[in-house]
């Protein structure tokens, strides 16, 4: 079987991804002739129904079939590496979105005549291939959709990631199941409506809908940003659009048919090519993914997420005058330090809403004493080192935000068990309060206050490194000298 049109195809289908932001225009002609140049091809086979031969090739249908089984397979093992590193579900979605389009379209392939059905069992196991050839759409359709859903980034917020790697051996499971009533009851498994039609119009039109809704949301990010990821994602739920629309329009075997073949093997290798070449730059996967679905937790999205965050932010802020600015950095410094550590999601937002929170106890520090020009007496030091206890007691009435309650009570908690309200020590000390120190330590060190003038940064990083161990947790301080890419007495931090 011979498609002499495929090299031209995949030419402008890599250059589509390869190219540069800058070329803005070539990427747009890229696009559009990856996508007009197949169902143009489609279309004229149609109206030419004598160009469309009928090529009945089972053991090539197997391989170009069993490849992007292979491929999706490949790209979930990614994702699925990168869910589990930023904790996040719309991550997790796609990776079972690949996950269910490897194992189905795989059952599709070894369904195929000839393959493993022989007599009268081939007969069952053509039914068996239209089934799984829709429901190899289908059902990844369903989580990439899933993955781009409104309700999805709002509620992962809330929903604990712990339980996701259930999901995957749920839908491994589950695969394993179909893939056995393919092989051992091919008759039950043919007995299946989805493959007929009124059914397979009504799973196609709805896997199409679905993969369109997911290309939207995706191009939204890509036009804001233009990272080739992200292009590449839209270019390939618009292919599988494409090879939908001309499964459900053509005639098995007929070359026409062969072409939505090539689109998955296309759109599935785009994806795994492009994710490669991102790797290649030296980008980790979680930083890859986090881009690509605009992942990143950043202080102001924390900000825009929670009003009583805001609200409680800006109260500390109209307080505390001499400090203002002062919660958002350390906010930002300890994302920035739980960045480097490579903790999970769900962590960096805790660090975020603790940040803009760690002074929140402020509030009830009499202004004498809080805006004194000078420093504190021992009086007054006795009062101000109430503030971690009453901001405790602030962030408990407000049930989202139990875990910052924790944290801002022990941010001026130190490993050596020198620091206050309760002495505590090393391990004692919750991580987040750990790395939170630190980030409120080196602020503190670079800002003016009434008192002195501010440290230069080698000097502050100098303070930070000779308290690292003692008063400081010594891998919140490394990674804070990683995140900053700064040199400390001519030699690189480690």
């Amino acid at each position: 079987m011979g498609f002499p049109w495929l090299p031209r195809y995949l030419t402008m289908a890599v250059a589509t991804v390869g190219a540069r932001p800058s070329t803005g225009n070539a990427v747009s002609a890229a696009a559009l002739g990856s996508l007009a140049f197949p169902i143009g091809i489609f279309a004229w086979l149609l109206a030419h129904p004598a160009a469309d031969p009928s090529i009945v090739v089972p053991g090539q249908h197997f391989v170009i079939v069993s490849a992007v089984s292979l491929l999706a397979f490949g790209l979930a093992i990614s994702l699925a590496i990168a869910a589990v590193q930023i904790a996040q579900y719309r991550v997790l979605f796609l990776c079972l979105g690949f996950i269910a389009m490897g194992g189905i379209f795989a059952v599709h392939g070894i369904g195929t005549p000839g393959i493993i059905t022989r007599g009268e069992a081939a007969e069952y196991g053509s039914a068996v291939v239209g089934i799984s050839a829709y429901l190899s759409l289908f059902v990844p359709a369903l989580f990439f959709a899933a993955s781009y859903t409104p309700l999805t980034a709002a509620f992962e917020r809330r929903l604990p990631f712990t339980p996701a790697g259930w999901l995957i051996v749920l839908l491994g499971t589950a695969l394993a199941i179909y893939a056995v009533l393919a092989v051992a009851s091919t008759e039950l498994l043919a007995s299946l409506p989805f493959g007929t039609r009124p059914y397979s119009t009504a799973m196609g039109a709805t896997t199409i809908a679905l993969l369109l809704f997911s290309a939207w949301r995706q191009a939204r990010s890509y036009l804001v940003a233009r990272l080739p990821l992200q292009g590449m994602l839209v270019l390939s739920f618009l292919l599988l659009v494409e090879a939908q629309v001309i499964m459900m329009l053509s005639e098995v075997w007929r070359l026409s048919w062969w072409l939505y073949h090539v689109l998955m093997l296309v759109s599935v290798g785009l994806a795994v090519w492009s994710l490669a070449m991102q790797r290649a730059k030296g980008l980790s996967l979680r930083d890859v993914m986090e881009a690509t679905l605009e992942l990143e937790v950043t202080v102001g999205v924390e900000l825009k997420h929670a009003e009583s965050i805001v609200a409680l932010a800006a109260a500390v802020e109209a307080k505390d005058e001499n400090t203002r600015g002062h919660n958002t950095r350390v906010a930002e410094l300890a994302v920035r330090i739980g960045r480097a550590m490579e903790l999970p999601t769900d962590t960096l937002r805790t660090l975020a809403r603790a940040g803009l929170l760690h002074d929140v106890g402020k509030i009830g520090i009499p202004d004498a004493v809080l805006n004194k020009p000078g420093p504190l007496d021992a009086s007054e030091w006795i009062v101000i080192k109430r503030h971690p206890e009453m901001g405790r007691d602030i962030l408990a009435r407000v049930p989202s935000l139990h875990r910052e309650a924790a944290i801002v009570i022990a941010h001026h908690e130190r490993v050596d068990g020198s620091g206050y309200p309760h002495a505590l020590r090393g391990d004692q000390i919750p991580l987040e309060a750990r790395i939170l120190a630190v980030a409120d330590t080196y602020d503190v060190l670079i800002s003016n206050r009434p008192y002195r003038k501010a440290f230069d940064q080698e000097r502050a990083l100098r303070i930070l490194r000779e308290e690292s161990g003692t008063h400081l947790w010594e891998p919140a301080v490394r990674a804070l000298i990683r995140s900053l890419d700064v040199r400390i007495d001519g030699q690189a931090a480690a």
